[in-house]
């Protein structure tokens, strides 16, 4: 019994990894892949992989959500914190989960099909919106999100992922399957620049500086340096919504300068200066706020601060949360998490710069956590837990198989 059991439990771990991105069609499916996975743990785990658990990352991580949990009990208002702390609790749940198994390998797969899967579910219900409405205005609008699979944020941070694994599989020596894994890289960049995902495609440009910086080879990427500025520049001209994301287009007929644009178009801007204020007026910082609490002076912010009457509607309705990870921990649970969070990215980042595989996923998630609470989304909780595995652990760990950067003398 325990042997069967040792066999299903991997290929159900790989099933969650598949069917998360599928949250907005099959809502329950993974809490229930979770519940299962929890059920046959016992079974599975041995001490051998309990050891893993005193490894620097994961001491950080603990002491993050015991600190946040402690917070909220004892300073805040726990009863209303309840949904976003599960969250946070499920992401340590899902990389405790893990720990019965051997590689990442198979999960770097699953993720690539899962996306792959989303990015052609998503293409004809974007084609069935450009039937019915005749037109491909994607710039902006509620309408983006209800076509696509996942939001296009997200949709495009797990191509973005889906781009790593397949760098982190080819690896360094040459196979046949390497050129799958290169068709996967790009047409996951041009899916991103279809669906106008400017933050991953920013991403994208800083992790190609990044391995232009550290590659032993440099002129080969300044040749291919060319090429993503072409297709980038391309990809401007003819995609009228990526156009209009980036440079603010939708409003041709004003003379406004770009920042004025900007700053007019770009909700964060009014989010992140509510922030500031709220972090720079509330006396009990130090022990946080709560994240409900938290909220709830940001629609006081924005009501105050907002004097067009329907954008202040709108951020209201939105209920717009800090929009930047690393302001909603110093806000909600004060000053130690928010010191623990920075901690646990700049050690993921710092300490695994050596692989460019993991280098990328540890710059992608801190760049993101800039732009995104993903911990107040059960999708981000687990893509934040699923980065974390791929970055701690070896795709193989009988194979240092990930693409290495290249050491200067």
């Amino acid at each position: 019994m325990k042997a069967v059991i040792s066999s299903v439990y991997p290929y159900l771990f790989l099933f969650f990894c598949f069917i998360l991105p599928l949250d907005k069609y099959a809502t329950a499916a993974p809490n229930l892949i979770l519940i299962a996975l929890i059920v046959l743990f016992p079974f599975v785990i041995k001490k051998r992989h309990l050891l893993k658990l005193k490894s620097i990352p994961f001491i950080i991580l603990g002491l993050l959500i015991l600190m946040v949990l402690l917070n909220s009990i004892i300073f805040n208002e726990f009863q209303q914190d309840i949904p976003i702390i599960r969250k946070v609790l499920s992401s340590f749940l899902i990389i405790v989960l893990f720990l019965p198994l051997e590689n990442t390998k198979k999960i770097l797969k699953a993720i690539i099909i899962s996306v792959l899967f989303c990015m052609v579910a998503s293409l004809i219900n974007l084609y069935g919106f450009y039937i019915s409405e005749g037109a491909f205005n994607f710039a902006s609008g509620a309408h983006i999100d209800d076509v696509l699979v996942v939001d296009r944020l997200y949709l495009g941070f797990l191509c973005l992922i889906s781009i790593v694994a397949s760098i982190g599989l080819i690896g360094k020596n040459y196979k046949d399957i390497n050129k799958w894994y290169l068709a996967n890289i790009v047409i996951c960049i041009l899916f991103v620049l279809l669906i106008s995902s400017r933050i991953v495609i920013v991403i994208l440009i800083s992790l190609f500086f990044l391995k232009i910086f550290y590659s032993s080879n440099k002129k080969k990427y300044l040749f291919l340096f060319f090429g993503v500025l072409i297709t980038f520049s391309s990809a401007l001209f003819l995609n009228k919504n990526l156009s209009e994301r980036f440079f603010y287009t939708q409003n041709s007929g004003s003379n406004k300068s770009y920042i004025e644009l900007f700053k007019a178009w770009e909700p964060r801007v009014v989010i992140w200066e509510c922030n500031y204020n709220i972090f720079h007026n509330e006396d009990s910082i130090i022990i946080g706020l709560g994240f409900y609490n938290t909220k709830d002076l940001l629609l006081e912010c924005y009501d105050k601060q907002i004097e067009d009457p329907e954008k202040r509607n709108y951020f209201i309705n939105s209920n717009f949360n800090p929009h930047n990870q690393f302001f909603d921990f110093f806000l909600s649970s004060g000053l130690i998490p928010g010191l623990l969070f920075v901690s646990l990215l700049l050690y993921l980042v710092t300490n695994y710069r050596h692989s460019f595989f993991k280098l990328s996923l540890g710059v992608s998630i801190f760049i993101f956590a800039f732009i995104e609470c993903f911990f107040q989304r059960q999708l981000g909780a687990s893509i934040f837990a699923l980065i974390f595995i791929l970055i701690v652990f070896q795709i193989n760990p009988n194979d240092e198989s990930e693409v290495k950067i290249h050491k200067k003398n």
